[in-house]
């Protein structure tokens, strides 16, 4: 097979494979929908009770890894939003975003010096959301020598369901849920059901729960995290002493090498979808 038949062979194999593909990923969108369209009115009826009820939900958060404490924060305002998305005139639940707030009315005053250290501080508040002023003393030469931050005791909480279409599953990511910080579940759609749904409602009210620890994914990540490590390999014994100079003999020369390298094997195909 000359050269150009070659890379057309390799061209309509990549083509079957985007088609298998395309079609993959339309069956998960149809089974994403399906799932997140439950979610949602699962969500909305339980964000309207909790909006009604208004439970007594107060939380504590940590900065600078627990040297400021953000303690005496209400939970409330619940909402819920569900993204759509619009593919041949039909509509599709794309992801689901939960936001509420936990706050009190207090204000926190926060003082850093020198100035990277102010610019590290100044960059942890706003990854986290959190609103801030800042307060910058300068020298006589204009550089920053410690800044003063007050803050809004106010910490916005998102979690964010959406379907990972390429890889069949729903993606859940919770940022600044009980803690500071963003981390993400990752379920199957068969595994994506009331259950979870009510392990993470757990979470929000202040519920022992398991949600962190539920699906296939998170028991891989904690069998690997609590795997024994392998052990060591035996060293290897020691090479035997040289001879003495007079009873060395001169090593024969390496041959050289003729290493080749197939033009074809070299060449990456990159599909731009």
């Amino acid at each position: 097979m000359g050269l150009l038949d070659d890379l057309k062979q390799q061209a309509d194999t990549l083509r079957q494979k985007e088609q298998v593909s395309q079609e993959e990923i339309s069956q998960n969108l149809l089974l994403a929908h399906a799932k997140l369209k439950d979610a949602l009115h699962y969500w909305v009826e339980l964000f309207n009770s909790l909006n009604v009820i208004k439970p007594p939900i107060d939380r504590v958060y940590y900065l600078e890894g627990g040297a400021t404490r953000m303690d005496n924060l209400r939970q409330s305002d619940y909402n819920v939003n569900g993204r759509r998305l619009t593919i041949d005139h039909k509509d599709y639940i794309e992801a689901i975003v939960l936001r509420f707030r936990c706050a009190s009315d207090q204000k926190l005053v926060i003082e850093k010096q020198p100035d990277p250290v102010v610019q590290r501080m100044r960059e942890h508040l706003w990854t986290n959301n959190l609103k801030f002023d800042l307060k910058e003393i300068r020298n006589e030469r204009g550089y920053v020598e410690r800044g003063i931050f007050t803050l809004n005791a106010e910490v916005p909480v998102t979690v964010t369901m959406i379907g990972d279409l390429e890889n069949g599953r729903i993606k859940v990511v919770a940022k600044n849920l009980e803690k500071f910080g963003e981390y993400t579940n990752v379920y199957e759609f068969d595994e994506f059901g009331k259950e979870v749904l009510e392990e993470l409602g757990k979470v929000i009210i202040g519920k022992p729960n398991n949600f962190r620890t539920m699906g296939r994914y998170q028991e891989s990540l904690r069998t690997t995290a609590t795997r024994p490590p392998r052990p060591a390999a035996e060293p290897e014994p020691a090479p035997p002493p040289a001879p003495a100079p007079s009873q060395q003999r001169a090593a024969p020369a390496p041959e050289a090498g003729d290493p080749t390298k197939s033009f074809l094997g070299s060449i990456k195909s990159i599909l731009k979808r």
